[in-house]
């Protein structure tokens, strides 16, 4: 036991004693030493634990037959090395590379590794201590390249000479520094023999078919190099990129109301074009010029110029050539290549993607460097000093917003929205929402826009003008602007061609509205005459909302004048020419249009006024006369009221001081009522005598009561009244429900409806008896009657024999 004690404390001394070595192992990567590990590292020995967690990822990684990860094949491997180290001095552990000693039988089994890789690391193995390091070496390289890449995935080891040196360290002691000062020469022997192939820090076994895609990269990348204007273009569209990418984040708020504002790139020799809405930035590179010409440009643009010059220099030129020559060799190689089939040719695409994916990541790096060095000057040659890129531009471009936009400050307020609310909603002085209590055409952004309008604008070109240097007015107060002028009379609107009214003005029609400056004017006494005038119409007109209320007046004279007219028996309606002419003009214009015709207006709204109620009362009576005429038609006094109704139209003398109307309705309505009288005496009369005439048959008398019923019910067999007719009314109703004409057709109907009664009535005493109708010919002589009467006879006399019968 005692002797067990001392062999850990000897191990536990010699890993203290070497404790920096083991620490460094791997460093960086994602298996580097973990505080942890001190709890295991005895227990664990002669395995070092960053070595255990390599040696757990790489046979998961080669692990096709699922075998190798079982707990009892790592038991094993455990095993053998221990045994292996047994009789080694303390200190001494078991190398990473012991995993392939252990594998490579399962793993050409398994096909992971290529018998070509396979017999290249063996044969290396020559009796000497180099060739074995350099077999060992290849080993190693051999499962470095099969852990996976992918993110997630990746534990960031590498199969470069450091991390190799780590993996291969034996005698804790003395291995170390040993071996890192003699694996560099020892791969370079490697990578000139072509056994491996050497992608910047990182080694990877060469084959056959990796050889061939070798010779085309190289071949490609030395077209690629001596290709100087291809170099450039590459080059070129690189910086360009980098530079967008790095300026493109840069957004800029200006002033309280927080305007949007960007960059905007310009390449090239020539400078950018002026007059644009964002901040331009020249960017030109030390392979096109120098920075004392973008120096003396900058300088010479003066301080008010608003342009930022923006110079890449030149640095690490060679680097930048090699790692856009690599890259797109790669690319293109792996282009031309394809997807090659078997083992060894994925191998080989695999280390090209490997390779470019490096070079892209290499040449990403150096752009971002090259161009987080560039320069950035304002106009007058400052130049900015923050650190990056994105942080130059940034500050810079904030510098030249107030010399792009040198008067934003008139228009620089986040409460233009309430200026628009104010004035939608009428309000005399919309301009307070800014604290500006002055006249709404003199505050400055409004004088400016009522200045750009003049004799006619649309509001995108008002717009389009402000939002550009010198100003960069935000739309918000472009439209307010506009909007409170318009409200306010100072500016006439219109949309395709129709002026606008107030309140018919939002930022929604501002760009396609037609903006005109109002050339008159109307002053306060004016519009006190206006609203008497509206106010005598009947239209509510709160001040400054004149225009809009002279739409609704003009509006209302014009349905006053349909209603005070119309077609005959109405008089023609008035003549509105002049309401025309008021409404073809708009804001001050037509008020003062309506002003000089105040007086007619005045007369014009009250004979209108009278004229159509007079209208509305006369129209329907005359209508009721026409309806009464109708129904007359054929009595004396329908021929009598037809000449006088025809010169009532012809005339269109309805609306006249006499109404001609009313006495001639009434003398219609008496002779109505009295046709209507007499139609229901000679119904009540011809009904009484069928009805009797009736009830004298046998058969009917020998009918139950409610049997005759179901035949009157059956055959509409009724009394019929004309109902009241006491008034005018009361006759038009009379006679919608039965007509004169419907009174003669109803009395002439109740014979023969009598003799269906008499029909039925004999059916339901007698079935068999059966109705028989005599012809009714014309009959001229006495012939015709002898003629007739034999024929009858007969007729009859053969009925007989068939039967009972009824004659009709």
């Amino acid at each position: 036991m005692a002797r067990r004690q001392d062999r850990v404390n000897d191990i536990q001394s010699a890993l203290e004693a070497s404790a920096g070595e083991i620490d460094r192992h791997l460093a960086g990567s994602r298996i580097s030493p973990r505080g942890e590990d001190q709890q295991v590292l005895v227990e664990d020995y002669p395995l070092l634990p960053v070595r255990r967690r390599f040696w757990e990822h790489t046979l998961r990684a080669v692990d096709r037959a699922g075998t190798a990860g079982q707990l009892r094949t790592q038991l094993r491997m455990v095993y053998d090395a221990i045994r292996r180290t047994a009789d080694d001095p303390v200190g001494t552990v078991v190398p990473a590379d012991f995993l392939f000693e252990e594998q490579s039988a399962d793993l050409l089994q398994s096909g992971v590794l290529l018998r070509e890789v396979h017999e290249t690391i063996v044969k290396l193995r020559d009796g000497t201590p180099d060739g074995d390091l350099k077999s060992r070496l290849c080993s190693l390289v051999f499962l470095i390249r099969k852990l996976p890449r992918e993110a997630g995935a990746d534990i960031g080891v590498r199969a470069t000479a450091g991390a190799l040196a780590d993996l291969l360290v034996e005698d804790l002691s003395r291995d170390g520094a040993a071996l890192r000062g003699r694996l560099p020469g020892l791969l370079d022997e490697l990578v000139e023999a072509g056994t491996l192939i050497k992608l910047d820090d990182e080694y990877s076994m060469q084959t056959r078919e990796s050889s061939e895609w070798e010779a085309e990269f190289r071949e490609r990348q030395s077209r690629l190099t001596n290709d100087p204007a291809g170099m450039g273009s590459r080059r070129s569209q690189l910086l360009g990129a980098a530079v967008q990418e790095a300026v493109k984040s840069v957004r800029l708020l200006q002033g309280s109301c927080k305007e949007p504002r960007k960059p905007s790139l310009h390449f090239g020799a020539e400078p950018p074009p002026e007059g644009g809405l964002d901040i331009p930035v020249w960017i030109r590179d030390g392979w096109g010029a120098d920075e004392s010409s973008v120096v003396a440009d900058a300088r010479a643009a003066g301080p008010d110029s608003p342009v930022l010059h923006v110079f890449v220099p030149r640095t690490r030129a060679d680097d930048l050539a090699r790692r856009i020559a690599e890259s797109n060799a790669a690319k293109e190689t792996l282009d031309y290549k394809g997807v090659p089939a078997g083992e060894e040719g994925t191998e080989a695409r695999q280390g090209m993607e490997t390779r470019r994916a490096q070079a892209e990541n290499a040449q990403k790096a150096l752009v971002a460097e090259i161009t987080n060095g560039a320069k950035v000057f304002q106009g007058g040659g400052n130049e900015r000093l923050e650190l990056s890129l994105s942080e130059k531009t940034t500050e810079a471009a904030s510098a030249s917003l107030d010399r792009l936009f040198h008067r934003f400050g008139d228009a620089d307020d986040h409460r233009w929205p309430k200026v628009i609310e104010h004035a939608r909603g009428g309000a005399e002085h919309p301009l307070e929402a800014l604290e500006y209590s002055g006249k709404t055409e003199e505050h400055p952004v409004c004088s400016a826009v009522l200045e750009s309008v003049g004799s006619g604008k649309k509001g995108k070109e008002v717009r389009s003008h402000f939002s550009g240097p010198p100003f960069g007015w935000p739309r918000d107060a472009i439209d307010a602007a506009l909007i409170s002028l318009f409200e306010a009379g100072h500016l006439r609107a219109s949309a395709n061609g129709v002026a606008l009214n107030p309140r018919g003005l939002d930022q929604g029609k501002v760009a396609n509205a037609d903006f005109r400056v109002e050339s008159a004017t109307i002053d306060t006494r004016q519009r006190l005459k206006l609203r008497r005038l509206f106010q005598t119409a009947g239209i509510d007109c709160k001040p400054n909302e004149e225009s809009e209320a002279a739409g609704r007046l003009l509006r209302k004279l014009g349905e006053l004048a349909r209603e005070a007219g119309g077609d005959a028996p109405l008089p023609e309606r008035p003549d509105t020419r002049h309401l025309s002419d008021l409404e073809s003009l708009a804001g001050n214009e037509q008020l003062l249009g309506i002003l000089e015709r105040h007086d007619e207006i005045s007369a014009n709204l009250e004979d209108w006024t009278g004229a159509g109620s007079l209208a509305e009362t006369r129209l329907p009576a005359f209508q009721r006369l026409q309806t009464l005429a109708r129904h007359a038609g054929g009595l004396d006094a329908a021929r009598e009221a037809k000449p006088q109704i025809e010169a009532i139209v012809g005339d269109r003398r309805l609306l006249d001081a006499s109404d001609p109307v009313p006495g001639l309705a009434a003398n219609l309505t008496n002779a109505l009522r009295k046709a209507l009288a007499e139609s229901q005496n000679r119904y009540d009369e011809t009904y009484g005598e069928e009805q009797k005439r009736l009830e004298e048959t046998e058969s009917w008398q020998r009918l139950e009561p409610g049997d005759r019923d179901a035949i009157f019910a059956r055959l509409h067999i009724s009394k019929a009244s004309t109902g009241a007719t006491g008034s005018e009314q009361e006759v038009l109703e009379s006679l919608e429900r039965i007509s004169l004409h419907g009174w003669r057709t109803r009395i002439a109907a109740l014979p023969h409806l009598f003799a269906e009664a008499r029909a039925e009535a004999d059916k339901l005493v007698e079935p068999k008896i059966r109705h028989v109708k005599l012809e009714s010919p014309t009959l001229r002589t006495a012939e015709d009657v002898d003629a007739w009467v034999r024929k009858t006879e007969e007729d009859l006399l053969r009925q007989v024999e068939q039967g009972p019968i009824v004659i009709r």
